[in-house]
C-alpha cells in the first residue's frame, strides 16, 4: 500500500521537510511544544485533506471557501479524507450533553417511542388500548355473571351540542336512557370533612372512585347513581343535566352468551363517544356493573382507572430540544435563571452602608440607593451592621420589598420590562445564575415524558446514570420476541456506542451532563468513541493528545481503542507525549531539535522498533527503562501529625466526594492525584479554592459542600491557574497579558520619526482606532460567516496580516518596526531589547518557564492550554514574590515534552523555595514522583471514588496496594512501564 507523502513543507516554522505516513498504521508525531508538531499533523495534513475534500463540493460553496488558505506545501500525494479530533472543547450551548455529543440519547428516544409503555401518573398503572374485541374480552374476564350498563360519557365541557338541541339529538338516534353518577357529598373512604365539604359545594358530577381490592384487573368501585329516562315529558321539560352524565348504551348480562351483543354494544359506545363529544381524540367506553365495578376501555391508550390519556408515544416527546417533548417552564434547559443571593450580597460581611447589596451600589443605580438608604433610615434599619447580623425581618423586607419599598426583587422586576435595551440585559445578567427548574426538576422535559418506562426506567433516569451503570443495565435488559423484533437495530446501536464510552474511559459520566462542563481530553474522547461507533474506514484521522487527563490505568482502553479505528482500515497521525501511546506505534516522526525557529526539522522518521536507539532523538533517552532514575528528587519531609503550617479542610461533600477530610501541608508540591473521575478537581478547583479565596476576601465563588476550613490564615492568597486562555480576543497576546508591551509601545513612540509625525504610545495599540488597520480592527485576520458550516478564517486584504497601516509601520526602531518586533521569539527579543530591563526581565521568566519559542504577538487564542497555563505561571515569577501564597494548578503537564516537564518541577520548586506553597491536580508520574506529599483519591470513579485511597510521600503511595496511581509509579520507577511489564 502507498504511503501519504508530503514534500516541501514550510507551513509556520516548518523548514522545507519531506515526511512519508504508511497507509493503514498508526503514526505518532512527538517533540518538544512548539516544534512543528501541530503545523505539521493539523496545519498541513489535516487542512489539505479537508481542502481537497472541499473542492468536491458544489460552485456555491465554494465561493465562500476559494480563499480559505492552503498549506505552504510543494506537494501530497495518497492522502484521504482527513477527520479532525482536536483537544479543543469549543461547545458553548448548554443544550448540548453527552447524550446529544454521542448520539445515545438518540437512539433512546427512539426505543422508548417503539417498545415504551406508558403509566398513569395518578394511579401508576400502565395505559392500556382495546379494539372492540379486546375490550369485549376484557368485559367478559372482569366482570363474568354480573349485570350492569355499557355507557358513554358526555363531558360537562366539549359537548357537540348543548340543552334542548342536545336532548332532541339523542332522542332522534334512539336514545332513552342517562345515568347520572351520585354527587360527591360522602366519599365512600378516606376523603376528611373538609374534603368533602368543598366537593358538594362545587356540586361536581365526577364519580367518587377508589381502587378495587381486585387492583390487578384495574377496576374501581363507586356508590350508584341513578338511570334516568329522558324520553317522558316530565325529562323532556327539565332538561339534560349541566354537569357530567353517562349515555346508557345497553344493559345486560357480562356473560360468554352475549359476547354478540357486548361487541355490537361495544361498537355502538364508541362511536357515539366521538360523536357527542367534540374534544375526545379517541373513541372510549365505560362499563358499569349494578354493584358499582367501574371499567374504563379505550381505543387508544389511556388509565383504566381515571381515563388519563398520554400524549403519542414519538421520539420528539423525549427531545428537549423540540417544543413537543421540552418542559413548557425552562424550555428544555432544566434551569431557570433567577437572581442569585450570592451574587447580589457576595459579601455578606460588609453593611449596607458599604455596599452589601452591589446592584444599588453600581453606578447607574444612584437614585435606587438613595431610596434604600431613606428607607432604612425611615424603617429603623441599621446600615452599619454587617448584613449577616441584620435581623432576619430586615433582610427579608430589603429583599422582598413592601408597600414603602420595592426591595431587591422589585429592582429587578423593574428592569425586567425595560430589557429591551442591551445595557439593562447586561447589568441583570451579572446578578442571576440558574436554578433546578421547579416543574421538571432539571429533568428538561414535560412530565408526561417521564411517564413512559422501558424495564421499570424512564428516559431520565437512564440519563442520570453514569455510563457504566447505563452499561449494565443494557447488558440485562430483556425484551420480548416482538420488542426485540421492533427494536433491535437500536438496542445494537446503543450496546455498541455504551462499549466504546466504557473503553476511551469516560465511564464516570452521564448522558445528561452538559458538554460545555467537560474538558479538552474527555471531550475528545467522547469524539473517538462517536467515530469508531460510526465505523468509518480508509480515512485520516488527525488527533491531539488522547490521553491527556487520563490515569495510566485508562491509557490501556484507550490504546486498544486507536487500534480498533486503524482495524477498521483507517491511517491514524497522532501529536502525542505519553510513553506508551508512543511505545504502542508502528511509527514515528520526531520533530526538533528544538523550538519555534529552533524547530521545524525532522529529526527521526521510521518504525518505532529502530527509534529507541537513534543518536540524534531527543525523546528517546525519555523512554530507556532508567529514564526515571537519572533525575533525583528534591526530599522535603512531610510528618502530617507534626506539621504546623497546614490548611485542613473537612466534610467535604461535592459531587462524589464521601465526607472527606483533607489536610494539605504548605511550602510543600503537593499532588492530588487517581483516577479520571475520582474526585480531584472536585476536591481542589470546585471546593478547596473557592473556600479559600472567599475566607481570604479574594473572590466569591460557589463552592462545593464543606463543612469547616482551618489554617487559612497562613496564606496571604491563593491562584488557581489553570488553562483556560489568558484572553477570548486575537488581539491579546503575551507580551499583552506580562505588560510589557506598555514599554515597547512607549520606545516606539519615543524614536524621532515617531515624534515627528506626533505619534504616542496610544498609536502602536490593537485595542483603540488609531495606528492598527481599520479593516480588521488589529486582529490581523477577517473571519467570513459560512451559515451551516464552521466559520472561515481568511488574512485581512489591506493590512497582509501586520495589523498596522502603512505609514504606522515606516516608524522602526533598530531597524524593525512594531509588526516584526511583535513576530519576534522571545528568545530574538531578549537579545533585541538587551538595553530595557523592563521588557527583558519578563521575558527571561518565559524563558525559563520553557516559551522561548513563542511570539511577541502571538495570539492568546492561538496558545494551547499547557502555554497558557505556563505563561500564567511566568507571569507570578515575574513579580515581586509573594510569600505565604498557594499556588492551585490543574494538570500542567498538559502539551508538555519529557524536557519541559523537568524544566516545570524546577519552576515549581523555585515557587516553594521563594516561601509558595503548590497543590497541583496531575496524572504525569514524573510529577508525582518528585511531589513532597501526594493525597490519591479513589479507588475508581463516579460513585465508587470520591475516598482517600492513601496520603503521603510518593514511596508511602507506592507501599499501599489498593492504590493504582502507587502501582503504576512503582512500576514506572523501577524502570517498567505498564507495557512493557505486559510483554
Amino acid at each position: 500500500m502507498k504511503d501519504i507523502h508530503l514534500w516541501g513543507v514550510k507551513q509556520n516554522n516548518l523548514k522545507d521537510i519531506e515526511v512519508k505516513i504508511p497507509v493503514g498504521s498508526m503514526t505518532v508525531i512527538c517533540g518538544p511544544s512548539g516544534s512543528g508538531k501541530s503545523s505539521l499533523a493539523f496545519e498541513t495534513l489535516f487542512a489539505e485533506g479537508q481542502r481537497r475534500f472541499i473542492e468536491s463540493m458544489s460552485n456555491y460553496a465554494r465561493q465562500f471557501l476559494n480563499k480559505a488558505p492552503k498549506p505552504d506545501i510543494e506537494g501530497i500525494s495518497n492522502i484521504p479524507p482527513a477527520i479532525s479530533i482536536e483537544q479543543k472543547n469549543t461547545v458553548k450551548s448548554s443544550r448540548s450533553t453527552v447524550g446529544t455529543t454521542t448520539e445515545i440519547i438518540d437512539y433512546l428516544r427512539l426505543l422508548f417511542e417503539k417498545v415504551g409503555k406508558s403509566y398513569c401518573p395518578t394511579h401508576h398503572c400502565p395505559t392500556e388500548k382495546e379494539s372492540v374485541t379486546e375490550a369485549t374480552d376484557k368485559v367478559i374476564k372482569s366482570f363474568a355473571g354480573k349485570r350492569g350498563y355499557v355507557l358513554v360519557e358526555i363531558n360537562e365541557t366539549g359537548r357537540v351540542a348543548q340543552a334542548k338541541k342536545l336532548h332532541s339529538l339523542l332522542l332522534q338516534d334512539g336514545y332513552l336512557r342517562i345515568y347520572i353518577p351520585k354527587v360527591t357529598e360522602a366519599p365512600v373512604k378516606a376523603a376528611t370533612k373538609k374534603t368533602a365539604g368543598k366537593k358538594s359545594s362545587k356540586k361536581t358530577q365526577e364519580p367518587v372512585v377508589e381502587v378495587a381490592p381486585i387492583a390487578a384487573t384495574r377496576l374501581t368501585r363507586e356508590e350508584m347513581g341513578t338511570v334516568v329516562e329522558i324520553g317522558d315529558p316530565a325529562a323532556i321539560k327539565k332538561g339534560l343535566p349541566k354537569e357530567t352524565f353517562y349515555l346508557v348504551i345497553d344493559r345486560m348480562s357480562f356473560n360468554e352468551d352475549e359476547r354478540g351483543r357486548i361487541a355490537d354494544s361495544m361498537t355502538q359506545a364508541y362511536e357515539a363517544s366521538v360523536k357527542y363529544n367534540t374534544h375526545f381524540v379517541s373513541r372510549k367506553a365505560t362499563v358499569l356493573t349494578t354493584e358499582g365495578e367501574r371499567l374504563q376501555v379505550s381505543e387508544e391508550a389511556s388509565c383504566p382507572i381515571c381515563g388519563y390519556t398520554p400524549p403519542p408515544l414519538t421520539s420528539r416527546l423525549f427531545s428537549f430540544n423540540s417544543p413537543i417533548g421540552a418542559c413548557p417552564t425552562c424550555k428544555g434547559f432544566g434551569n431557570i435563571l433567577t437572581v442569585d443571593e450570592e451574587k447580589v450580597i457576595p459579601n455578606p460581611n460588609l453593611s449596607l452602608a458599604q455596599g452589601a447589596l452591589t446592584p444599588f451600589w453600581m453606578p447607574s443605580a444612584a437614585h435606587e440607593k438613595k431610596q434604600l438608604l431613606s428607607y432604612c433610615k425611615k424603617a429603623k434599619i441599621d446600615v452599619h451592621t454587617p448584613w449577616k447580623d441584620l435581623p432576619k425581618e430586615h433582610r427579608e423586607v430589603i429583599w422582598n420589598g413592601n408597600k414603602d419599598f420595592f426591595g431587591v426583587k422589585g429592582l429587578f422586576e423593574y428592569l425586567d420590562q425595560i430589557k429591551y435595551k442591551m445595557h439593562v440585559r447586561v447589568f441583570i445578567s451579572r446578578f442571576r445564575s440558574p436554578f433546578q427548574c421547579p416543574e421538571c426538576h432539571g429533568s428538561r422535559l414535560r412530565s408526561e415524558a417521564n411517564h413512559v418506562f422501558v424495564a421499570g426506567a424512564n428516559i431520565t433516569h437512564l440519563s442520570n446514570m453514569t455510563i457504566e451503570e447505563l452499561n449494565n443495565f443494557f447488558l440485562k435488559l430483556e425484551l420480548t420476541a416482538h420488542q426485540e423484533e421492533v427494536a433491535g437495530e437500536v438496542l445494537k446501536q446503543v450496546r455498541s456506542r455504551l462499549n466504546f464510552l466504557m473503553r476511551v474511559g469516560v465511564h464516570y459520566l452521564s448522558l445528561g451532563r452538559e458538554t460545555r462542563t467537560l474538558s479538552g481530553g474527555e471531550y475528545q474522547r467522547l469524539i473517538l468513541a462517536n467515530q469508531l461507533g460510526m465505523g468509518l474506514s480508509q480515512a485520516l484521522y488527525v488527533l491531539d493528545e488522547p490521553t491527556v487527563g487520563l490515569h495510566p490505568r485508562d491509557n490501556d482502553r484507550l490504546i486498544s481503542i486507536l487500534k480498533d479505528l486503524k482495524e477498521l482500515g483507517n491511517t491514524l497521525v497522532i501529536v502525542e507525549h505519553d510513553h506508551d501511546v508512543i511505545k504502542s506505534s508502528e511509527n514515528i516522526i520526531e520533530m526538533g531539535p528544538g523550538s519555534g525557529y529552533l524547530g521545524g526539522e525532522v529529526v527521526y522518521s521510521g518504525a518505532t522498533k529502530d527509534f529507541y536507539n537513534d543518536p540524534k532523538s531527543i525523546t528517546a533517552p525519555f523512554l530507556k527503562p532508567d529514564a526515571a532514575l537519572k533525575n533525583p528528587r528534591t526530599i522535603r519531609p512531610v510528618d502530617i501529625k507534626s506539621y504546623k503550617v497546614k490548611i485542613e479542610l473537612t466534610g467535604a461533600k461535592g459531587h462524589n466526594l464521601k465526607n472527606l477530610d483533607v489536610t494539605i501541608p504548605l511550602n510543600r508540591l503537593v499532588s492530588v492525584t487517581g483516577v479520571s473521575g475520582s474526585g480531584k478537581s472536585t476536591l481542589v478547583t470546585k471546593t478547596l479554592y473557592p473556600a479559600l479565596a472567599r475566607a481570604l476576601d479574594i473572590e466569591y465563588l460557589p463552592a462545593q459542600e464543606y463543612a469547616g476550613l482551618e489554617g487559612h490564615d497562613n496564606i496571604k492568597n491563593v491562584l488557581l491557574i489553570d488553562q483556560s486562555p489568558i484572553g477570548k480576543s486575537a488581539r491579546s497576546s503575551p507580551v499583552t497579558y506580562l505588560k510589557a508591551f506598555d514599554a515597547i509601545r512607549t520606545i516606539m513612540a519615543s524614536t524621532p520619526e515617531a515624534q515627528s509625525r506626533g505619534y504616542t504610545p496610544g498609536t502602536f495599540s490593537l485595542n483603540v482606532d488609531g495606528g492598527r488597520c481599520p479593516a480588521c480592527k488589529g486582529t490581523g485576520y477577517e473571519e467570513i460567516d459560512m451559515m451551516f458550516m464552521d466559520n472561515v478564517v481568511i488574512p485581512c486584504d489591506v493590512c497582509d496580516s501586520k495589523k498596522y497601516r502603512p505609514e504606522i509601520l515606516e516608524v522602526q526602531y533598530k531597524g524593525k518596526n512594531i509588526s516584526e518586533i511583535l513576530s519576534m521569539t522571545v528568545n530574538d527579543a531578549m537579545n533585541f531589547f538587551v538595553a530595557h530591563p523592563n521588557i527583558r526581565k519578563p521575558l527571561s521568566v518565559l524563558k525559563e518557564v520553557g516559551l522561548d519559542y513563542v511570539q511577541l504577538g502571538q495570539p492568546a487564542t492561538s496558545l494551547s492550554g499547557g502555554e497558557s497555563q505556563r505563561l500564567k505561571i511566568a507571569k507570578e515569577l515575574a513579580q515581586v514574590q509573594q510569600k505565604a501564597t498557594l499556588y492551585i494548578l490543574d494538570e500542567p503537564t498538559t502539551g508538555l515534552h519529557f524536557r519541559e516537564v523537568d524544566l516545570l518541577m524546577k519552576v515549581l520548586h523555585k515557587l516553594i523555595e521563594s516561601g509558595g506553597s503548590v497543590v497541583v491536580v496531575e496524572h504525569n508520574l514524573d510529577v508525582i514522583r518528585g511531589s513532597d506529599y501526594v493525597i490519591d483519591l479513589g479507588p475508581e470513579a463516579g460513585h465508587k471514588g470520591g475516598n482517600i485511597v492513601a496520603q503521603g510521600s510518593p514511596e508511602d503511595i507506592m507501599a499501599v496496594k489498593k492504590s493504582l496511581t502507587g502501582q503504576y509509579l512503582k512500576r514506572y520507577v523501577s524502570g517498567q512501564s505498564d507495557s512493557e511489564k505486559r510483554k
